[in-house]
């Protein structure tokens, strides 16, 4: 069956080859959901053309004391690259969408952040410091975390909280506002006892039981708790003017044109920021990213794998290139209750697997050559744990990964009594972007050539998230990402599989394999040594691509550019990438005084 997705390039993909054929007349807008992410071969994630950017002397560069001459300038950029966007509203605890959590990074804090740094990999998310906490918390026993909190840290300066010191008891206050609100909350109290303040600046809090991952899930993930004051919540200021603690103060928000903030004068790490403003369009049209970049109007951007080349071409030399994991985990998810049944017969989800070429769309989408294919829970960028699907290595459950027509058919016919089911996807591009619209497109294409007919459809950002993201589909698959920023596979697991979670991505009564993959889910937060849970998270993942609860596409790499004007800018693949990098980044003389 051909589609009119092939038809308007007047291809009928027989071989691989004219599959990777119409993907010579895309355009340059596919960035392949790779929100914040791409792939990486090196050690720093980051490759200097013009080795700009010295060995930081203290893991980021700066705090020496002796760094005048950085302050100063605007710094320019699109928000969020090829998906910038505007969020419902700027409130993080009731707006899951990375359109909400990127900008609550520039003016609010956790209590751990992640390192960025020359010899850091932008993918290393057990790479932790104090944010609101001055250090590492104390642990004297296996449920029992202790934070001190900065001497000196400051709510900004502004109404309601005009400067006041940050107490314990905001800590504590924070958090039951936010496991009220969040639809996250249950990946935290699931985890977490209880938040106590024991002084003015010491917050101790208990698990219930020991979790492997909480400092990096929960202490200083960039997609839950952010410590926001409850006296900004109440009357919903936190909406539209947040005020925190970050390193800058929020100024403005022009809908659909940029984000504007100051650089915080009180700020609790005294040398920083030294950008004086942070100017964040919210443009995402490609080819005006390229050109504000190649004029100078940006200082660096998300592009996206696709761009790669574009980029390489037009833009200058001296800049560098950022590449790191896709941290957009995307997937088919299902309603199991609906088209009675059918998506709970294992062999269907199988089928609907090995009817994706994932290698094929990635050489389309992908100019970089270093994407992958996500693995049953696992994004691109959750190195060591991710186990890529395309290895031999993977085990004998990779071949439901495979692109195989033949045996798709086979199990189409044996669970169905029909090798072409009729099947509506209902996926995003609104907020998404044409990228998406292309990656789609692609794996829709990629269905029907094995013989599934597909109608696709797209719907609304705001009814999307609320409803078919949440597993709540009336008929057919959804389509997209399920999470934009896993800092650990429990990130993907609690969130969006296991059958306790509020927000996860399928509906309806559980298939057979839950109450396994649930078990798995559980043991794994519970396992302490390092070595271990490795080892276990790897067979989780060889065991999950038999079952297929949700089934993963391929894994486009994203990538980044910074002008050569842009000092020790070191890439994090996070939500809170302004927070771990761009705190610590400042111009040249030269561009300063442009400015």
């Amino acid at each position: 069956m051909r589609s009119s997705y092939w038809e308007r390039f007047g291809k009928t993909r027989s071989t691989r080859r004219r599959f990777m054929g119409a993907g010579a007349s895309l355009s340059a807008g596919a960035a392949g959901l790779a929100l914040v992410g791409c792939g990486n071969d090196d050690d720093s994630g980051d490759t200097p053309a013009n080795g700009n950017g010295d060995a930081p002397a203290n893991g980021n560069g700066n705090g020496n004391g002796e760094n005048g001459d950085r302050y100063g300038g605007t710094i320019r950029y699109p928000f969020m690259g090829t998906n910038s966007g505007d969020p419902p509203t700027l409130f993080p605890y009731e707006n899951l969408t990375y359109l909400a959590q990127h900008p609550a990074s520039m003016h609010y804090s956790r209590l751990l952040t992640e390192v960025s740094g020359a010899d850091v990999d932008p993918d290393d998310y057990t790479a932790l410091e104090g944010d609101l906490a001055e250090g590492m918390p104390e642990q004297p026993d296996e449920r029992t975390y202790i934070f001190r909190l900065r001497e000196n840290a400051h709510f900004h300066n502004k109404p309601p909280l005009d400067g006041r010191p940050v107490t314990a008891d905001d800590i504590a206050q924070a958090y039951q506002a936010f496991i009220s609100m969040s639809q996250n909350a249950a990946a935290y109290e699931e985890v977490i006892e209880s938040v106590e303040p024991t002084d003015d600046r010491t917050v101790q809090v208990t698990l219930r039981e020991p979790f492997a991952p909480f400092l990096t899930v929960h202490a200083s993930t960039p997609e839950g708790f952010w410590i926001i004051p409850v006296e900004s919540i109440d009357g919903g200021q936190a909406q539209e003017d947040p005020v925190g603690t970050g390193p800058w103060i929020f100024d403005s928000w022009d809908s659909g044109v940029s984000m504007s903030w100051n650089r915080n004068p009180d700020y609790f790490i005294p040398e920083l920021p030294y950008f004086d403003r942070v100017e964040g369009s919210l443009i995402a049209e490609p080819q005006r990213l390229i050109a504000g970049l190649r004029a100078g109007d940006f200082d660096y951007s998300l592009l996206g794998g696709n761009l790669y080349e574009e980029a390489q071409d037009q833009l200058d030399p001296d800049g560098r290139d950022h590449f790191y994991g896709n941290p957009s985990y995307g997937a088919f998810y299902f309603n199991f209750d609906i088209e009675d049944g059918r998506w709970r017969d294992i062999r269907v989800r199988q089928a609907l697997s090995m009817s994706l070429d994932r290698e094929a769309v990635n050489d389309v989408l992908d100019q970089t050559g270093q994407g992958d294919w996500f693995s049953p829970f696992c994004a691109t960028n959750l190195v060591p744990f991710h186990l890529s699907p395309r290895d031999d290595d993977y085990g004998e459950t990779g071949r439901f990964f495979q692109y195989d027509p033949e045996e798709a058919r086979a199990l189409l016919d044996a669970a169905l009594g029909d090798t072409s089911p009729q099947i509506r996807v209902t996926a995003n591009i609104d907020r998404y972007g044409r990228g998406a619209e292309q990656l789609w497109e692609l794996l829709v294409a990629s269905l029907q050539e094995v013989g599934w007919d597909v109608e696709l459809t797209f719907q609304e950002y705001g009814s999307y998230i609320q409803s078919t993201f949440l597993g709540e589909i009336d008929e057919g698959v959804g389509l997209g990402p399920l999470v934009g920023s896993p800092r650990d596979p429990d990130d993907i697991l609690s969130r969006n599989l296991a059958s306790s979670s509020a927000r996860r991505n399928w509906g309806g009564q559980p298939i057979d394999q839950q109450d396994r993959i649930d078990e798995m889910i559980r043991e794994q937060r519970v396992i302490l040594d390092p070595d271990e849970r490795l080892e276990y998270i790897h067979e989780m993942q060889r065991e999950l691509a038999e079952y297929m609860l949700v089934v993963p596409y391929s894994a486009a790499a994203g990538y980044a550019w910074s002008a050569p004007w842009v000092q020790d800018f070191y890439w994090k693949n996070s939500f809170a990438v302004h927070r771990a990098a761009m705190t610590y980044s400042y111009f040249t003389p030269e561009r300063i005084a442009e400015d």
